[in-house]
């Protein structure tokens, strides 16, 4: 993504994408503990999209009242996933039909659980196109991953001070990508990569989108 809200272009791209680990497409707004499966299985793996308004295939349907089902994705982040998940919302407009999107970060505070019908809480990480619930080793790995910390190297601490400089631009993750840091320190891509992935996964940045349009911003 250019910013942190995906741009009409940005959105046909991925829709032309098949659905997959980063990316759901949905007609309209299921019940809200299947939502909150998505998110949370999102969330605790790698981040993805949530597409509201676009069918299996990628048809452009629009979403049916966006702005209610833009405020309920919030609310279903906020309500029925544990610890709380802080998404971000929007809509654009292709060919005349609003599509909402939900953008998931890799979230710093994983693992989630999301809370059923019932008030029961699953742990859900997303394989391929699925939610699959998590156990054993895969949830032991997930807390790992949230308490590991150690010493940075001077790569991670320039990329830290580098998006946090982006961000007090006024811009909220502002355009915080790989390839800008790769740009503005003489680094290769690949290696700057490798140290943005390593911050994500040990909660250090939060990232939304996919691919090299990947912003990241400090949680």
């Amino acid at each position: 993504m250019s910013g942190l809200e995906p741009t009409p272009s940005e959105i046909a791209a991925r829709i032309a994408e098949r659905e997959g680990k980063a990316l759901e497409f949905k007609r309209g707004l299921p019940g809200d503990a299947k939502v909150a499966r998505t998110l949370c299985a999102f969330a605790n793996t790698r981040g993805g999209l949530l597409l509201i308004g676009v069918g299996d295939r990628g048809e452009r349907i629009g979403a049916p009242r966006p702005p209610a089902t833009a405020a309920r994705l919030r609310a279903i982040a906020a309500e029925r996933l544990e610890p709380p998940l802080d998404v971000l919302v929007g809509t654009v407009e292709l060919e005349g039909r609003r599509i909402v999107w939900c953008s998931v970060p890799l979230s710093p505070r994983r693992p989630h659980a999301a809370l059923d019908d019932a008030g029961e809480r699953t742990v859900l990480v997303r394989v391929g196109s699925s939610n699959r619930r998590a156990s054993g080793a895969t949830l032991d790995a997930l807390r790992a991953q949230r308490s590991a910390k150690r010493r940075l190297g001077a790569l991670e601490r320039a990329i830290l001070d580098w998006v946090s400089g982006r961000a007090r631009r006024g811009q909220p993750g502002g355009d915080a990508t790989v390839r800008g840091f790769a740009q503005a320190h003489n680094v290769g891509v690949q290696r700057a990569r490798r140290a943005f992935t390593q911050l994500e996964q040990s909660g250090r940045l939060v990232g939304h989108g996919a691919g090299a349009h990947r912003v990241y911003g400090i949680p």
